[in-house]
């Protein structure tokens, strides 16, 4: 699908490059009949016949591009166009005065449209080809190869010449530089699209992400809600069943058999915390990363302190990505810091809510690629609208801290 928009997106851009260069060459032949009219220069001067067959030249590189099918047709195609193009104004520029002129003015929109359009070895080679070609032209009529045609022949002071400065300026000044700007222009206004598309695409991406982390939550909710008042209290219920057996099975039996049971429990219930607690539904967030502390607390030798600068829940999506990069930030203290306290700071402020897990660790390299854990993390944290950064310090500890933009809960909740 990627392939098939870019085709199509460069087969109009050229289209519309195509419609560009016939105003521009439309331009060209209007200066040009100005000056016919108003000076001593014949109507068969090229500077008035090899335009319009240059114009006549863009109706059929447009039928050839409509029937490319290929991104790497397009551009063979635009390249082998562009080649002949530079053949047809070198043969202009000579009919015009070779080196004598203004001829190597002309070459400018072909340079500029090739190396605008094309991949970067067609464009040099394509700018290659136009100093080939003009050198060539110089060289030859320098050496007298070819015959040198003046466009003003016979004209001995052309500073003082009606006609070459009325040539000069109108052909080759006003219409050069109307043209210039003219294409700049249109540069300008593919650029603006395409920065609109790609807006557009990053939007959609956007919303496509968050609902996809929307119904991730959603469904981490469900199984964690399953596990806990599902799985939990089937295993309760067995140990509760076994009691009437122990005599039967023996005591120490029994006892093994309970032991197995609890920690089952226990690695449930953790799993369930670990996937979403509870307890940040029913109560909110800030109560949430307080019991994570005192878990924290209860299975590491960890001092967790928990500021928590918060007089209203937030939304639902916000508040399990807030949990989420605590629980990502404790684990990573945990298993990598070597600290002996961390401290958990939420705050919101300006319209953003910012949580810090900072610890007094070794700290890290910050050379070093993040995780998978943090990378996950902070891919979620982007496509929420917030940012996360890292940061550890010489004598030691690290923080890292996350901002999101503040949502309330749509549902009114405190």
């Amino acid at each position: 699908m990627d392939g098939t928009r870019e085709f199509s997106e460069l087969r109009s851009s050229i289209v519309r490059t195509i419609l560009a260069r016939r105003i521009t060459l439309g331009v060209f032949l209007a200066v040009a009949v100005i000056v016919v009219i108003f000076t001593k220069i014949s109507v068969l001067n090229p500077l008035f016949y090899f335009p319009f067959l240059w114009f006549l030249l863009t109706f059929a590189f447009q039928m050839v591009v409509e029937r490319q099918h290929t991104v790497r047709a397009l551009h063979t195609t635009h390249a082998g166009y562009f080649a002949v193009e530079i053949v047809l104004i070198t043969i202009l520029v000579h009919f015009m005065g070779g080196s004598e002129w203004i001829g190597n003015v002309f070459y400018l929109f072909t340079v500029l449209y090739a190396n605008f359009f094309l991949p970067r070895t067609y464009g040099a080679l394509l700018t290659g080809w136009v100093v080939a070609c003009y050198a060539g032209l110089v060289s030859l009529e320098a050496f007298g190869f070819i015959t040198h045609r003046s466009l003003f022949a016979g004209i001995e002071q052309p500073y003082r010449s009606l006609e070459y400065n009325l040539a000069t300026v109108v052909a080759g000044t006003a219409g050069v530089y109307a043209v210039v700007a003219f294409t700049v222009r249109m540069f300008a206004a593919i650029y603006e699209r395409k920065n609109r598309m790609l807006s557009s695409r990053e939007l959609q991406l956007a919303r496509m992400s968050r609902h996809l982390l929307t119904a991730q939550d959603e469904e981490r909710r469900r199984i964690a809600r399953e596990l806990h008042d599902g799985l939990i209290q089937s295993l309760a219920a067995i140990k509760l069943h076994l009691a009437p057996v122990r005599d039967k099975i023996g005591g120490e039996s029994h006892r093994e058999i309970a032991a197995i049971i609890d920690e089952s429990i226990r690695q449930t219930r953790v799993l369930a915390y670990s996937l979403r607690p509870p307890l940040l539904d029913d109560l909110g967030l800030v109560p949430s990363l307080e019991r994570l502390a005192e878990t924290v607390m209860a299975e590491s030798n960890l001092r967790v302190e928990v500021c928590a600068y918060l007089d209203q829940r937030l939304d639902v999506a916000v508040e399990s990505l807030l949990y989420t990069a605590a629980l990502e930030g404790m684990q990573n203290v945990v298993r990598h810091a070597n600290a002996r306290s961390v401290r958990l700071l939420l705050a919101e402020e300006g319209g953003h809510v910012r949580l810090s897990i900072e610890d007094d660790g070794i700290g890290f390299d910050a050379n070093e690629p993040r995780g998978f854990g943090l990378r996950g993390l902070e891919e979620r944290v982007e496509v929420s609208g917030g940012t996360m950064t890292t940061q550890t310090r010489p004598q030691g500890g690290a923080r890292v801290m996350v901002e999101v933009p503040h949502a309330p809960d749509p549902r009114g909740n405190r």
